[in-house]
């Protein structure tokens, strides 16, 4: 990573100004700080997020903030910041400040170094490679040959290969894999076993919310459905990611799709100056679908199958004590136009 020194800073009403050395300016306001500090007490050792943005306080404070800058503690300068009412403290360091700097200059940048791929290739009949394709014992045995057989697949969009949540906590509404392109549309979860006494499932129509949101608050369902955000998933042997907007719409302007998981969002890339409203955008949704009036609560029992729009319908659970006993839910992903199909073959045959 590359080292930045920071000169001087202003801790402000709302926000906080970092001077660089190199001559640079940054603005950080404070929920952005506090909503994606990186310490241990707010992002879990997997990398999820454990803070829920919907609970912070958009007007919060540093209580005390401080710089640091010796270099036998650490490779660059870091600034401190302990906050006020829960007294959480915060450690950014110069590197990571730089990398989450939110002027256009500074996401060009990082565009562009992290830019892995080459533009993809247009092609028609005259493909010149004839059929991208690969031999199975090959791509399985040869990470050279993997390698280029998933080139091909990225750069002209298909390919021929021959062949001779595991904690107890509570789980606010959510939509999974938003990090996936294309998403899931369709999650079944069959119950296997549940002998705890918590563990409800919850479920929220996130097209009902959505709707309410936009009557309600236009602007704010505007920011939701045309500034895109990053979802992320990553482990030692993948690193899956999606930007795109929380509220999708066709190109009529309606309800489309639905993208929201708090615990894989990353931190937002937008214009400085549109940081305050869209936090107020991200919470009053977040809160909606949260809210009780927006909700059905079951319990499942064994042998019950949940199967659900993944696009549209947030679920989530109540927490539970392991000590209680065993809880064991199977999931599997579908296909939505499979079942829609298999819809209209069974109506055709109501209504010959």
């Amino acid at each position: 990573m590359e080292k930045y020194s920071i000169i001087s800073y202003l801790a402000d009403k709302d926000a906080l100004t970092v001077q660089w050395a190199d001559g640079h300016t940054s603005v950080f306001y404070y929920i952005y700080l506090r909503d994606n500090c990186p310490s241990l007490q707010n992002i879990h050792e997997n990398g999820q997020k454990i803070t829920e943005t919907a609970q912070l306080d958009p007007d919060i404070r540093p209580a005390y903030t401080e710089l640091i800058k010796n270099e036998t503690i650490a490779p660059y300068d870091f600034l401190t910041i302990v906050w006020e009412r829960d007294g959480h403290e915060s450690n950014f360091s110069a590197g990571w400040l730089r990398d989450h700097c939110l002027s256009k200059q500074e996401i060009e940048k990082r565009k562009a170094r992290n830019e892995l791929f080459e533009p993809i290739e247009l092609w028609d009949s005259t493909l010149g490679i004839g059929v991208p394709q690969a031999e199975y014992h090959q791509v399985n045995e040869d990470k050279t040959s993997l390698t280029v057989w998933l080139e091909y697949v990225r750069r002209y969009g298909f390919a021929v290969l021959n062949n001779l949540a595991s904690t107890s906590l509570a789980l606010s509404p959510r939509t999974d894999n938003p990090y996936r392109d294309p998403a899931p549309t369709l999650q079944l979860l069959h119950c296997l076993q549940n002998e705890v006494q918590g563990g409800d499932t919850i479920v929220a129509d996130g097209f009902k919310v959505a709707t309410m949101l936009r009557t309600a608050h236009p602007g704010l369902f505007e920011l939701l459905s045309t500034i895109p955000v990053n979802f992320r998933f990553r482990d030692k042997d993948h690193w899956i990611e999606r930007k795109v907007t929380i509220i999708g719409l066709n190109p009529q302007k309606e309800l489309h799709s639905l993208r929201f998981n708090n615990r894989s969002i990353q931190a937002f890339e937008m214009d400085n100056e549109l940081i305050p409203q869209f936090y107020r955008a991200y919470q009053t949704f977040a809160r909606m679908l949260d809210d009780p009036a927006y909700q059905v609560r079951f319990k499942m029992i064994p042998g019950q199958l949940f199967i659900a729009d993944n696009e549209r319908i947030l679920h989530g659970r109540t927490s539970f004590d392991r000590k209680e006993g065993k809880r064991h839910l199977q999931g599997t992903y579908a296909d939505r136009d499979g079942l829609l199909s298999k819809l209209r073959i069974l109506k055709q045959g109501l209504n010959p």
